[in-house]
């Protein structure tokens, strides 16, 4: 069943959110595969980030969700998320933070580029699945001691908890006039903070890594936001907006999306988990059809074709410990053995009888109890 999820988040990312629609989708989609409800007794796809958790301090562990231990050892969490408050800097009407007039008469406000950073953050955040309260709301500039009071949860946030982390996204300006000497990102943290310090690093490795700016570093500095959050903090400053080739890039939605896209996969660097890409939903092609393939204890998603199961080989074969084979020409190969192979989105498919034929495992047989026929359970070698 996990490796099941893992094919629907991967390939179905619109389905990826872990709500109360989601989980009655997945489950009518099992059952109608054949298998049972699910029933999620294992922290799934956390592992590492509890791991990670461990080494924070208990003020960052203070709003997670207590982590229990049952019978079979198996880890369990509640329902609630990691919380991360976000903050799209100065307000529209806020006087003087904008670029210097172009040669056209126009201009850029900052909230333009922190606006849409932030909201396109929040999407990939939520798709990681953190849940997101966004502090600075609406185009007014909403108090610094408001925004800090609802990550704080002095405010009520509607979350009944502070927030885990907060960011705060602005553009960067030397003054009122262009000036092309100054550039780059930097970011901001509470000087004394190993937490917020941390965070910084994870965001900025990724910010310098995915945009072509340079590395203006680290800084501490007596800011509002970060020292007054109850929380692990920073301050990004994406670019300066009164350097001229700066600001072409802070007016552009495709910088403005790997901002975002980046200080997400910095988030899920610092709690330790595995960010999960934008991908586009998988349409297969006419006269196939999902079913599920059961191989010991991992459940996989596979194609019916004519009437016959295939297997997406290189998780089928890392489930049952094959790792005898070879792609050649178009092919799998297998002792010597080319099989019949199908390339279809990019992953390469095989018969799952040939697994039978070949002796790599004991059977291979449809469900009888599986609702149409459309599961398939491959029993290994060493099964009783």
């Amino acid at each position: 069943m996990k490796m099941f999820k893992r094919f629907l988040t991967a390939h179905f990312p619109y389905l990826a959110d872990e709500n109360e629609d989601w989980r009655r989708w997945a489950t009518n989609q099992i059952e109608l595969l054949g298998g049972r409800k699910w029933q999620p007794t294992k922290l799934y796809g956390r592992t590492k980030q509890l791991k990670r958790l461990d080494r924070k301090s208990s003020t960052t562990l203070s709003n997670l969700s207590q982590v229990v231990t049952d019978q079979g050892g198996r880890y369990q969490m509640n329902e609630q998320k990691i919380l991360i408050a976000t903050d799209d800097g100065h307000g529209m009407e806020t006087a003087g933070k904008r670029t210097p007039l172009f040669p056209d008469g126009t201009y850029m406000k900052e909230n333009e580029f922190n606006r849409a950073v932030i909201d396109k953050l929040n999407v990939h955040l939520k798709r990681n699945n953190f849940d997101v309260l966004h502090v600075s709301a609406g185009d007014k500039d909403t108090p610094l001691k408001t925004r800090t009071d609802l990550a704080n949860n002095k405010i009520s946030n509607g979350f009944g908890r502070k927030a885990d982390a907060i960011i705060s996204v602005h553009a960067n300006a030397a003054g009122s006039t262009w000036n092309s000497k100054v550039k780059g990102i930097e970011i901001y943290y509470r000087a004394g903070s190993k937490e917020g310090k941390k965070l910084a690093q994870d965001v900025q490795e990724y910010l310098v890594k995915g945009t072509p700016l340079i590395n203006r570093g680290l800084k501490t500095s007596n800011l509002h936001i970060t020292r007054e959050a109850d929380m692990p903090g920073i301050l990004v400053e994406g670019a300066f907006m009164d350097n001229p080739d700066e600001a072409k890039l802070l007016m552009s939605d495709a910088y403005r999306e790997e901002c975002a896209e980046e200080i997400a996969r910095g988030f899920c660097q610092f709690f330790g988990r595995q960010y999960i890409e934008v991908s586009k939903p998988v349409v297969l092609p006419s006269g196939m059809f999902p079913v599920e393939i059961i191989i010991g204890q991992t459940s996989l998603l596979g194609l019916l074709i004519e009437g016959r199961s295939w297997i997406p080989v290189r998780d089928s074969f890392n489930a049952l410990g094959i790792n005898t084979w070879l792609f050649d020409k178009k092919s799998i190969v297998v002792n010597g053995n080319v099989l019949e192979t199908k390339i279809i989105n990019g992953s390469s498919y095989i018969k799952s009888i040939d697994l039978q034929s070949l002796g790599l495992v004991k059977s291979v047989f449809l469900d009888p109890d599986a609702v149409n026929t459309k599961r398939v359970l491959i029993y290994p070698k060493e099964a009783v």
